[in-house]
């Protein structure tokens, strides 16, 4: 690794390609696991995968700060299709909490239980069932066969075996002699995104309309315990590959990151290996999870190279156009929940203070964010948000979100006229924040939890319009309870957020929701509460192939209450709930569609 990092800083101008072609050496020795050796990766055009010779295998505690947390169960090889040659891509591995477990303070000891009982967090069973969410990612050009074994030598099962979501997307699996299964991936300018799990490690998530359950209650969701989901890039345009030279460029050197390493560049450049915030804000060094990059105004690209992991999080605060882009990892495992920048970064929520994975708190105006290709883990709380100046709007594709357990942790803010496309966002929040006009989101794969809608435009009254989503595939879900403050649904709108506001009747939401699939047992289509009218509100080809939810907890039941002197535009066309479309005749409460929509309504919208 030494080697590799004084290469990439003496050539800063340089490809995509040729930084994968010295990154990669595999690593046979792997602290405190217990895997065995690995074959040799491969970067070229034709694809790139990269390794970390700092996995560690740990589901319980921490890992080292210098490693990574490498999965257990399973992994991952890459070949040209056809060709049978297959190369290694390491498989990451995230677990709720981040073996932390409930703890008040980042210096606290990990499972000292010193976060107070009265906050909820938002995970409950899912340590004790061992649910972990493992990824591996690879950039490629060519059609490629992507081959997932068992760490343990243990055959993964037939292919009938297998559901690749989203199911929309079909691929040929076969089995390989040594006991895995190979996936055919085929070449995609937008890449491919998915999720693989076996028949054989499913869990089935009960509730009782309270809280999960081991034992009785009703089903709300079923999920891999052993997570596994592909990320299969494209490699980055050139566009989005910033121009490096030792005079505009600050290049880091894995691992601890102490304060104002980052310097004051324009571009801040991650090379491969493993990096850590190592001292809190008065210098005090192995503070881990006590601090983040706050960039200097100058900064304004952050670069993060395959095999980038960096523990941490950034804050800009350049007035002119700002980047992260690259096909590294940045994540929050360090951060207690909650993560209170403002106060010594400990589990006290501050809708202003609390930590974001990206933040710019000082906007200038007229600005626009790039975000191509980033993976983010383990989020402490909302993921990204831009303040100070309403003229900011975002360009995001490739952009991956995973190990987002806690409460609070959701996609990005979509502020006006963004375009966001291929991404693929596990949440446990609000997953498409509409809030602005403009904004088009395009082959969108939710994995939800169980807090707030898929798509949320509430919390107050909007003047909304000119909004698409289109191709939207919501693989997974398990709402715990019927809720409408915070939406069971895939459509939301949650009441006033602050006290003593009215619904505004001069304003009005209008967007196109289209090609949405809900995969499994589904919950409700609209949880909408009214602060504003709806105008020319269109849903169309909406599928729920598993049906809807039908349990005594009321998940699948819409709900659009009534609001004085406000209008609902809304027209639904082929909405098909296990295969039977939803009609006039079958919508009601009681019936098919479970649309529980006030009659005050009748005549202003529709169902065909």
């Amino acid at each position: 690794m030494p080697s590799m990092v004084k290469i990439l800083a003496l050539s800063l101008a340089i490809s995509e390609s040729a930084i994968g072609a010295v990154m990669h050496p595999p690593g046979n020795s792997h602290p405190g696991t217990h895997m065995g050796t690995t074959n040799n990766t491969h970067c070229g055009a034709d694809f790139c995968t990269w390794w970390h010779d700092s996995g560690e295998i740990n589901t319980q505690t921490p890992v080292q700060p210098g490693n990574v947390r490498q999965s257990h169960k399973y992994s991952v090889q890459v070949s040209l299709a056809g060709t049978n040659n297959f190369h290694d891509s390491f498989v990451y591995e995230s677990i709720p909490r981040n073996g932390n477990g409930r703890i008040y303070a980042p210096t606290d000891p990990p499972n000292s239980n010193t976060l107070d009982s009265s906050v909820d967090d938002g995970i409950s069973i899912e340590p004790s069932i061992g649910l972990n969410m493992a990824w591996s990612q690879f950039e490629y050009s060519h059609d490629v066969d992507v081959k997932i074994l068992a760490t343990d030598g243990s055959s993964l099962g037939s292919p009938s075996d297998v559901v690749i979501r989203p199911v929309s997307i079909s691929y040929a699996i076969s089995q390989s002699d040594d006991g895995g299964i190979v996936i055919r991936v085929p070449a995609d300018a937008n890449g491919r995104k998915f999720s693989v799990e076996f028949k054989t490690d499913l869990y089935t998530f009960l509730s009782d309309g309270n809280e999960y359950v081991t034992s009785g209650g009703s089903v709300v969701g079923v999920e891999p315990t052993n997570a596994l989901v592909i990320f299969a890039s494209p490699f980055l345009p050139s566009g989005m590959i910033p121009h490096m030279t030792p005079d505009n460029t600050q290049t880091m050197t894995p691992g601890p990151i102490n304060n104002g390493d980052w310097g004051a560049k324009s571009i801040l450049y991650f090379p491969p290996g493993v990096y850590w915030m190592n001292q809190d804000q008065s210098g005090n060094s192995g503070k881990l999870g006590s601090n983040h990059i706050r960039l200097n105004s100058n900064t304004y690209w952050v670069y993060l190279a395959p095999g980038a992991y960096v523990k941490g999080a950034i804050e800009y605060f350049t007035k002119q156009n700002f980047y992260a882009t690259g096909h590294g990892i940045l994540s929050g495992e360090n951060y207690v929940y909650q993560a209170n920048a403002g106060d010594n970064y400990v589990a006290v929520k501050s809708d202003s203070t609390s930590l974001r994975m990206w933040w710019h708190n000082n906007l200038g105006g007229g600005q626009t964010w790039y975000c191509v290709g980033p993976t983010i883990n383990a989020p402490p709380f909302n993921t990204m948000d831009f303040n100070g100046n309403s003229g900011i709007s975002s360009q995001i594709s490739d952009y991956k979100q995973v190990g987002a357990f806690f409460f609070q942790t959701d996609g990005p803010e979509i502020y006006p006229n963004s375009v966001v496309h291929d991404v693929f966002w596990h949440v446990n929040d609000d997953a498409i924040k509409i809030y602005y006009s403009g904004a088009s989101v395009s082959r969108a794969t939710i994995w939800k939890c169980h807090n707030d809608p898929i798509i949320q435009m509430g919390w107050t009254s909007r003047d909304i319009s000119g909004v698409t989503i289109d191709t939207l595939n919501v693989i997974h879900t398990r709402y715990i309870k019927s809720e409408t403050v915070v939406p069971s649904a895939i459509i939301g709108a949650s009441p006033f957020y602050a006290s003593g506001m009215s619904p505004d009747s001069r304003k009005s939401i209008s967007m196109t929701v289209s090609n949405v699939v809900c995969e499994g047992l589904c919950p409700s289509l609209f949880r909408i509460t009214p602060l504003q009218n709806y105008k020319n509100f269109v849903v169309k080809n909406v599928a729920f192939p598993g049906g809807l939810q039908t349990n005594s907890i009321g998940t699948g039941e819409s709900i659009i209450p009534a609001a004085s002197g406000l209008t609902m535009g809304l027209n639904i066309s082929n909405w098909t709930v296990g295969g039977q479309k939803v009609t006039m005749e079958n919508f009601q409460a009681n019936s098919l569609g479970q649309f529980n929509i006030d009659g005050s309504y009748w005549g202003e919208w529709q169902i065909s």
